[in-house]
Parts: structure tokens; sequence; C-alpha cells
């Protein structure tokens, strides 16, 4: 298991360092690339036996990453995509499918009562966003990051609500329910 750790943590690290080279210090605005950073760490902790830090980071990042691959393509690929040159299409396709298929391929069972993870790590990321946008910060093209990123109106915070809720509900319909404890009393 350990060798399927490290040949994740190998392709991430090349997709990491590609889009790093290409987009620079930007690539940190993006969501996708935070939720990247999440499986990459996800996969050091395994293959360094963390077991235990590895445990607490997969709730966080379990629901992200497919709300990041289903939303990419559902919502920001059909205006973005147009506009993007072929390496850049090429990257953000192996991105997003090694998103998700690195969280399909693990078989690692999420909770229910892990809800708020996924939750308040999205909120996380889009306050970071907004204070960001807000503060006059663009993508390398000098552009929104994202095209519904406008917090000065209600398109912005639409989103990220919308982004909160797809995480919650994700994690909500995928998680199983949370194991009882059992306990047991030994007379002696």
């Amino acid at each position: 298991m350990v060798r399927n750790h490290i040949l994740w943590f190998i392709l991430f690290g090349v997709v990491l360092i590609y889009n790093a080279l290409q987009e620079k210090y930007y690539l940190l605005i993006y969501y996708t690339v935070w939720t990247f950073i999440l499986e990459i760490s996800y996969f050091a902790s395994k293959i360094m036996h963390w077991d235990s830090i590895a445990d607490h980071i997969w709730p966080y990042l379990y629901a992200p990453a497919i709300v990041v691959c289903m939303g990419f393509w559902i919502i920001v690929a059909p205006v973005h995509l147009k506009n993007q040159t072929r390496t850049n299409m090429i990257t953000l396709v192996v991105t997003h499918g090694f998103n998700m298929l690195a969280v399909l391929v693990q078989k690692k069972p999420i909770y229910t009562k892990d809800i708020w993870k996924p939750v308040i790590y999205t909120v996380l990321y889009n306050l970071f966003l907004a204070i960001y946008v807000e503060g006059g910060g663009r993508s390398i093209s000098g552009r929104l990051p994202y095209w519904y990123a406008q917090y000065d109106r209600p398109i912005g915070w639409v989103f990220a609500g919308l982004a909160c809720s797809a995480a919650a509900l994700v994690h909500f319909f995928l998680a199983q329910p949370t194991p009882k404890k059992t306990t047991t009393q030994y007379i002696v």
C-alpha cells in the first residue's frame, strides 16, 4: 500500500511543480490547488507512516476533491476553457482527474460526524478568496481567479454559499454513519 501512496505522491508532486512553474505564486489562489496540497500532505503522511495525521487530513479533503472536480466541469470550465491554451487545458484536466481518482481509489471511509471539516475548509478558502479579490488580487493573467469571484456583488457570496453547501452535501451523501463505540465491562 505504501508503494501506491508513493506513486500518488510523485504524480501529484510533478503536477504541482509543473503548475507552479506555469502560474508561480498565483497558483495558491485556487481551491483546486489547496485541495491538491492537502492530498499531497495526506500521501506524504501515509508514506511516513503518520497514520493519525493522515486520518485527520482525510475528512477535510474527501468531499472538496469531489466538489472541485464536479464544480470545475459544471461551473468553471464552460466559461473558462474557451480562453485557455492547450497546455493549460491539459494541466486542468490532469489536475482534476488526479483529484477525483485519488479520492475514489483510496476506499477509506468518511463519517457523518466529520461533516463540519470540509465545510470549515471551504469557508476558510472562500474568506481567503474574498479578501484576496477585494484587496485587488488577480490571477497571473490579470483577471479574477474565477468569473464568479465578485464579492462586491451578491454572485460571489452566492457561489461561496453554494460551494460550502456542495461540500456538506457530498460529504453527507458519501459518509457512513459514525460507528458506535461499544464498551465492554469485565468483572473480575
